[in-house]
């Protein structure tokens, strides 16, 4: 974490500035990752689909899953930290005199809530699909469990949209003692990782839930016929080389 007393010219007192380190972002990483024997976000998504499905899959399926999905849940070496730290340095966009771990959690913070405004409609196409009991197991218990999930999400989104707009609000100060707006800092950032979501991380999406889709019906007769009438449902297309992409443009953000 960055020395946020030092990183404005203002004073902090009292903002969502001041209470990132001292809980905020911990509290936010146990909702989702969990903490100790408490299970987070990422366990209850398995198990609303085991309840939904009735039958229950192996550890080793789910980690299956996770690779055909380009998901590497191994633990981060140094080697890797640090080619994360390189890259993540020759893509800076702020002025050289600001703080890099700064900029580095106030990106982390915008690709949360661009994450979880995006999440939002998978949450009410999960609620309803889980929660059909003529469609799936468990009586509507795996919607209930989505809907806890849901949420939970609407606190993180009140903390780093409060904590984002404090910082636009603010003054920052370089290293040299220059000061830049803050709405001009932010909004560097937030066009990058608009763009980012929007452009790259949206055709990896799509591509990786159709990867999915062809998976689940692989070794069936009928495989096209239902593709094919799952993709005259919405925008999405196949492109000559095999590969999906969003012919409506990407949802809005909200």
């Amino acid at each position: 974490m960055p020395d946020f007393t030092r990183s404005f010219d203002e004073d902090i007192d009292g903002t969502a500035i001041a209470h990132i380190d001292r809980g905020l972002f911990e509290a936010h990483a146990r909702d989702e990752a969990g903490y100790g024997d408490v299970a987070g976000h990422d366990r209850m998504w398995f198990v609303a689909r085991d309840i939904a499905f009735d039958h229950p899959v192996t550890a080793d399926q789910t980690a299956r899953m996770l690779t055909r999905m380009g998901l590497d849940a191994t633990p981060l070496s140094a080697s890797k930290v640090t080619r994360l730290r390189q890259g993540a340095l020759s893509r800076r966009v702020l002025p050289d005199d600001i703080d890099f771990t700064l900029e580095t959690v106030v990106s982390r913070m915008i690709g949360l809530l661009l994450i979880e405004i995006s999440a939002s409609h998978t949450f009410r196409w999960a609620e309803a699909v889980l929660g059909d009991t003529d469609l799936v197991a468990g009586e509507g218990s795996a919607g209930v469990l989505v809907s806890f999930i849901r949420s939970d999400e609407t606190p993180h989104v009140a903390w780093l949209r409060t904590a984002l707009s404090e910082m636009g609000d603010r003054t920052w100060l370089g290293s040299g003692g220059a000061k830049h707006a803050g709405g001009d800092m932010i909004s560097l950032l937030w066009d990058r990782a608009v763009a980012d979501s929007v452009l790259l991380r949206r055709s990896e999406n799509i591509n990786s839930a159709m990867g999915e889709v062809e998976h689940a019906l692989s070794g069936r007769s009928d495989a096209v016929d239902i593709i094919d009438e799952m993709l005259s449902l919405g925008s999405v297309v196949r492109l000559d080389d095999g590969t999906v992409a969003d012919a409506g443009g990407p949802a809005p953000l909200g």
